[in-house]
């Protein structure tokens, strides 16, 4: 059981950036994903209803990880947005770019449970308008910093191999940008030995805001397929959606990755 669990949480999407679990020294992976984004309204003030609006973006995402040692792993990810705001004559493109690094440690194992894992990480980031976490708020780049709490185990559902991952984190971005503290779950479950479901949840709440920005709460539910094509290659396949939310896009996407184990 605990070989599946490591196997699945080393080849979890980008999007939940996780898992708890580090690579093994000397190995690594490369994500390259396709997210596309729609949305045709927005939460206001309070969750309530908010405007009409017309938002489509196209993210590029690469993402590496290298494992240094078995307990620290380092991360470097890029991406590139191109969002479309409007329609017709009206309609405005723009395109931004974003790179972020850092690394993993593994804190300890065996906390709560056998083969639980509980690790910290630390990145830097050049931060691209109109990123995955965050639509609003994207009128300009900047720089920031981020720090996350990893926790993640195994579980098994009748004869299947699974996992749980929970990621708290807080990031804190050049002003006059509201910095951001954020929550993600992810549930995982192996129904066949080269497939694999996923329940994902994102979760985002930033800090009071200065004009042009404004204190924003967003919610993101995704749901996702991988196939195991080989032990080096998988593929996964989803969509998500945003239930809830404040001064945020009410979204609701596509994502395609390619995951690459070397």
């Amino acid at each position: 059981m605990y070989r599946s669990a490591l196997m699945v949480l080393l080849l979890l999407p980008v999007q939940a950036r996780a898992a708890a679990w580090t690579q093994a020294a000397g190995s690594g992976q490369a994500i390259a994903s396709l997210l596309y984004t729609d949305a045709r309204h927005s939460f206001g003030g309070g969750g309530r209803a908010g405007t009409q609006v017309r938002f489509q973006r196209m993210l590029l995402q690469s993402d590496i990880s290298y494992g240094w040692r078995d307990s620290v792993t380092f991360l470097v990810r890029s991406e590139t947005a191109m969002v479309r705001l409007g329609s017709g004559s009206g309609a405005a493109s723009t395109v931004s770019n974003a790179i972020e690094a850092g690394g993993r440690a593994r804190l300890g194992t065996g906390v709560l449970r056998d083969d639980d894992v509980l690790a910290v990480e630390g990145t830097l980031r050049s931060a691209g308008a109109f990123n995955f976490s965050a639509s609003a708020n994207g009128q300009t780049g900047g720089q920031g910093s981020g720090l996350r709490l990893l926790y993640a185990t195994p579980y098994k559902l009748d004869e299947c191999d699974g996992f749980l991952d929970v990621e708290l984190g807080q990031r804190w971005l050049t002003p006059p940008r509201p910095d951001e503290t954020l929550l993600d779950l992810t549930a995982g479950l192996w129904l066949t030995p080269a497939g694999m479901i996923m329940l994902q949840s994102f979760n985002l709440i930033s800090a009071p805001a200065r004009i042009p920005y404004v204190r924003l709460r967003s919610h993101k539910i995704q749901a996702s397929y991988v196939w195991r094509m080989s032990p080096r290659f998988s593929l996964q396949s989803g969509a998500y959606f945003s239930p809830a939310g404040t001064n945020a896009l009410q979204e609701s996407g596509l994502v395609v990755s390619l995951w690459t184990n070397f």
